[in-house]
């Protein structure tokens, strides 16, 4: 089950990644898109680290 839930997670966050790395581009454009990307990205791998351990 939790590795089931850690590949779920890993997903996500490669998929903040990849949206970040959109976003960076025009940073000032999409300043709160940032902001935003970059906590959920923090939740998610607070998450895995917490299920890994």
């Amino acid at each position: 089950m939790a590795n089931r839930e850690l590949e779920v997670l890993k997903k996500e966050i490669e998929t903040m990644r990849e949206e970040i790395n959109t976003y960076i581009e025009y940073p000032d454009i999409f300043k709160d898109e940032l902001v935003e990307s970059s906590k959920k990205i923090d939740d998610l791998i607070n998450k895995y680290i917490q299920l890994s351990k």
